[in-house]
């Protein structure tokens, strides 16, 4: 495994953090009753909906002990963690200020604690998904700590994991599978599901100023658009395994979206087929769209309408928020859909509650991966 010889380049992103955080609605973690769905829910309901679900996270995280700074689930610790501390970054909530921000500091002290001496920041060594959440945290967290030391030593565990990503993707691949990620930083092959978080880490990274060559994107690019299908019916869009996977779906189509439209140039008709695709798909609690994993798919779609079409946005938003809104429950978190598979739930509730909050908060752009600017090659 590579070991990263080079000191971080890191540019210091300014964070207005009183501002961010005075634009934070505190209120009783309620549901109110369901809107027409003629119209969208009010902006103080959404708020109303983000908050409850903060507070909720913030009474479950775990205090003491050698899991403190987590949350409780049956799997995926770090992951959880990583994306329930992405949920207060994205909503203003900086480290160790405020109502939370103790609780950012914990959950990011539990996340650096847990990286391999290789840089590596998986669960037992099989989940480049879980590696690339828990670093899209520490680069939303990087500039934040008043303390150079800590600001120094959280710089270059994101530069491990970065160099990480970046050689895993040099792994001898059959042709089809070049350029992509898969579960391992060892994979011999690739998924675009997977492919997607590494570049959304590798997005941010730049943003964040870390140097990373052009090739490592043009060659992840390039096995993205060999994903795209049309099929017997005039249905288009992107696979989960480009040259193995058949059928377009609506979730990986949306992450490929938000790829295309923050990697590349222009939007090309592949763009506009997966577009076409999602519309047929309007927001749902649960539904074969999202084969499984509502949260995650959710998360993708979301992405994808925002970056590249403010028109579909518009539509999709306001459905997403109420389905959210009114499934959160009464103490503020979300449970699962009743179709949704055992490995979400194996997550825990605090990992739908962190997303569903994420979804809520993405037009805030807080967040490195949801700001919306182009990083051409």
């Amino acid at each position: 495994m590579h070991a990263p010889g080079r000191e971080h380049n890191v540019k210091r992103r300014l964070r207005p953090a009183a501002v961010l955080a005075a634009l934070v609605i505190a209120t009783a973690p309620i549901v109110a009753a369901a809107e027409p769905q003629d119209k969208p829910p009010e902006r103080e309901r959404i708020a109303s909906a983000i908050e409850g679900g903060l507070h909720w996270l913030a009474d479950q995280q775990i205090k003491e002990g050698p899991s403190a700074g987590s949350w409780p689930c049956p799997h995926y610790e770090t992951a959880t963690t990583s994306f329930a501390g992405l949920a207060f970054l994205a909503n203003g909530h900086v480290p160790g200020k405020g109502e939370y921000g103790q609780v950012v500091t914990r959950a990011m002290r539990y996340v650096q604690a847990s990286m391999t001496p290789d840089g590596y920041v998986g669960t037992r060594g099989d989940s480049m998904y879980v590696h690339a959440i828990c670093t899209l945290f520490g680069l939303s967290y990087l500039g934040m700590s008043e303390n150079p030391e800590e600001e120094k030593e959280l710089a270059a565990w994101c530069r491990r994991s970065i160099d990480l990503i970046v050689e895993a993707q040099k792994v001898r691949k059959r042709p089809s599978e070049q350029g992509g990620w898969r579960y391992s930083p060892y994979s011999d092959d690739s998924d675009l599901s997977v492919t997607s978080w590494q570049l959304l880490v590798l997005h941010a990274a730049r943003q964040c100023g870390y140097e990373i060559d052009d090739g490592v994107f043009q060659a992840a690019m390039k096995y993205v658009n060999s994903g795209f299908v049309e099929v017997e019916g005039g249905e288009a869009g992107f696979v989960y395994r480009p040259g193995i996977s058949k059928d377009p779906e609506p979730g990986v189509s949306g992450a490929a979206l938000l790829l295309k439209s923050i990697l590349e140039a222009e939007q090309d008709e592949k763009a506009d087929k997966a577009l076409a695709l999602l519309r047929r798909y309007p927001p749902s609690w649960g539904g074969r769209q999202y084969k499984g994993y509502f949260f995650f798919d959710t998360f993708y779609m979301a992405q994808g309408m925002f970056q590249t079409s403010d028109e579909d946005w518009a539509a999709f938003a306001p459905a997403n928020q109420r389905v959210l809104i009114e499934h959160q429950e009464g103490d503020g978190h979300w449970g699962f859909p009743q179709d949704n598979k055992l490995q979400g739930r194996l997550a825990g509730e605090a990992y739908s509650t962190a997303l569903a909050v994420l979804i809520l908060s993405l037009e805030k752009q807080y967040l490195p991966m949801y700001q919306r600017q182009r990083k051409l090659f």
